[in-house]
């Protein structure tokens, strides 16, 4: 077609006023009409029915990520590691277990910045705030499995008592958690990612290269004192994770 061609037939079809007669405000009314009430009649899925889909979706691919670092450390332990395991060193382990065991989730956490998937996130049904609780749900299990292998591993393969196993295994895991969930709702993705791998890996060297002459510090109990400050940590992890959901203008930050 020639370009003269082309030129007449759109100055005919903008000057027609077929477009904007009666009967085709009507039709048009009426299809916005019907699109309306369809929109009401639309089922919505629960919260509930998403998160079932994200563990399908996703679920599998954070626990056997989980598992295969279980398996690693399983193996490293067993058969790279040829020290006796006094006591002292079983601590230091149990206490570098826990903070490694929390690392896992960065990764996934990081993972929408990552990939540049903020914008696609914010505008899906479900709010990133809702995608984040999954996740962060999804990876609380995982992590709950993998710290309840490594207690059984522990009790059935050691004489570790089981308060001592549950105190070394609890209160570095709680403690970073409740400061990268305060730090992923208050820092932008970058800080976040930065400040979680930095304390991470502060505890890892402190809890490494503590001294051995210092034993009784790494042989403490379970006793009303500690099961107090597992109690703190663990209301200020639920108190961050309610702010996540509820106050923190997480969306904003990932944006930004």
């Amino acid at each position: 077609m020639r370009e003269q061609d082309v030129e007449m037939k759109l100055r005919q079809a903008l000057q027609s006023p077929a477009g904007m007669g009666g009967e085709h405000y009507e039709s048009t009314l009426m299809l916005a009409r019907e699109e309306a009430c369809k929109r009401q009649r639309r089922v919505r899925i629960s919260f509930t029915a998403f998160l079932s889909g994200q563990i399908r979706f996703i679920g599998w691919k954070i626990w056997g990520m989980q598992g295969v670092f279980l398996l690693a450390v399983s193996f490293i332990v067993s058969h790279v590691f040829g020290v006796v395991i006094t006591p002292c060193y079983l601590t230091k382990q149990l206490l570098c277990l826990s903070v490694l065991v929390f690392m896992t989730a960065l990764p996934l956490l990081y993972r929408s910045v990552r990939w540049q998937m903020q914008e696609v996130e914010a505008a899906s049904r479900f709010s990133s705030v809702k995608l984040l609780t999954a996740r962060l749900i999804v990876i609380g299990i995982g992590d709950i499995c993998m710290l309840g292998c490594i207690f059984a591993a522990t009790i059935l393969k050691t004489s570790l008592g089981a308060d001592r196993a549950m105190l070394y295994l609890c209160v570095p895991f709680l403690l970073v958690c409740g400061s990268c969930l305060f730090m992923l709702g208050h820092f932008t993705p970058k800080a976040f990612l930065r400040g979680s791998v930095g304390l991470c890996s502060f505890l890892l060297l402190l809890f490494a290269l503590f001294p051995d002459h210092w034993g009784i510090w790494l042989q403490q109990s379970f006793s009303a004192g500690w099961i107090g400050i597992c109690i703190l940590l663990l209301g200020f992890c639920a108190q961050q994770f309610r702010y996540i959901v509820h106050a923190s203008p997480y969306t904003e930050r990932q944006m930004a």
